[in-house]
C-alpha cells in the first residue's frame, strides 16, 4: 500500500474516533455507510486503494449534533458546511482537521488540489410514501442539484460517464450564465428546507446528496437500529441489515474488483 495513502487513511481513523466519542457521549445516532460500511465487512477496515470516509446520521441526530455538541470536538477539528461556508460547494457536512493539509496528486504527478484532511456526514431523511409526490420531489432535489453543480461548472467531474442527455445538458447548461440568475448557497438552503420537511417514519429514507443519489435511498428498516463492525480495530455502528444495504449499493460486494480497478489515479502527500 501506498505510504502516503496509509498515512491519510490513519488521520482520517483519528478523525472518526474523536467524532464518535462525541456521539456516544451525546447518545446521538450515526451509522458507516458506502465505501467505508464495505471497508468494514469486507475488510474490517478501509478499502486498501480508497481514503474516503462516510457515516451518515438521522436528521434530528445530525441537527442536534451540528447545533449543539459539535461545538465539544477538540480545537483542532471544526464543522464545514454550506452554512458555515456561503462558498463550500457541497450540502453535506465536513470535518476538517487543521493540523493537517493533503496534496492530492494524480498520476501525471501534477497537483491538483490543496485540503485539508477530513470525514464526511451526511444526514438521512425521509422521501414522501406516495408514489407521485416522491417523484415530485426527487425531481425538486435534482432539479436544484443540477442547477448548482452547472453554477459551480469548474467542479464537474469530465472523466465521469454518463449518459447522453446528461452530456447535453451539461454541454448546455455550463454556456448560460447561471450565476447572474441563481445563487448556488441559496439553493443549498433551499435543498435543506425541502429535506427538512419528510417524515422520520417513511417507508424509505437515505442521503440523497450523497455521490450516487437516488440510488441512496432505500427502506429505512435497512439501517434499523443499527449493529455493530469492526473497522481498524474499533467498533463502529453500521446499518442493522447490511447485507441488503450494500447487496443495493454494489451487486455482489464481496467480490474484489479488478487489479487495474485496485489501483488508486490519485495518489496524496501529507503536507
Amino acid at each position: 500500500m501506498d505510504k502516503e495513502l496509509r498515512k491519510l487513511q490513519l488521520i482520517d481513523i483519528n478523525i472518526l474516533n474523536d467524532v464518535v466519542d462525541i456521539l456516544e457521549e451525546n447518545e446521538l445516532k450515526y451509522f458507516l455507510i458506502a465505501g467505508t460500511l464495505l471497508g468494514a465487512v469486507r475488510h474490517k477496515g478501509f478499502i486498501p486503494w480508497d481514503d474516503d470516509m462516510d457515516i451518515a446520521m438521522p436528521r434530528k441526530d445530525y441537527d442536534k449534533f451540528l447545533d449543539i455538541f459539535s461545538k465539544k470536538l477538540p480545537p483542532y477539528l471544526h464543522v464545514k458546511n454550506f452554512m458555515t461556508d456561503p462558498t463550500f460547494k457541497y450540502y453535506i457536512t465536513r470535518i476538517i482537521d487543521d493540523r493537517y493539509k493533503v496534496s492530492e496528486l494524480r498520476n501525471d504527478n501534477k497537483a491538483e488540489s490543496i485540503t485539508n484532511v477530513s470525514i464526511d456526514i451526511f444526514p438521512i431523511d425521509g422521501v414522501p410514501n406516495n408514489k407521485i409526490l416522491r417523484k415530485v420531489y426527487y425531481f425538486k432535489v435534482l432539479t436544484y442539484r443540477a442547477l448548482i453543480s452547472l453554477i459551480q461548472k469548474e467542479n464537474i467531474d469530465t472523466a465521469r460517464k454518463r449518459s447522453i442527455p446528461e452530456k447535453i445538458i451539461i454541454d448546455l447548461g455550463t454556456k448560460l450564465p447561471l450565476k447572474k440568475f441563481f445563487s448556488a448557497n441559496k439553493l443549498q438552503f433551499k435543498i435543506d428546507k425541502l429535506l427538512k420537511k419528510q417524515s422520520d417514519d417513511s417507508i424509505y429514507a437515505g442521503t440523497i446528496m450523497g455521490a450516487y443519489r437516488l440510488k441512496e435511498i432505500l427502506p429505512r428498516d435497512y439501517f434499523g437500529e443499527g449493529k455493530s463492525y469492526e473497522f481498524e480495530g474499533r467498533k463502529f455502528i453500521g446499518p442493522a441489515k447490511y447485507k441488503e444495504y450494500l447487496s443495493h449499493m454494489y451487486g455482489d460486494y464481496m467480490k474484489l474488483p479488478s487489479k487495474e480497478q485496485r489501483e488508486s489515479k490519485r495518489h496524496f502527500e501529507i503536507i
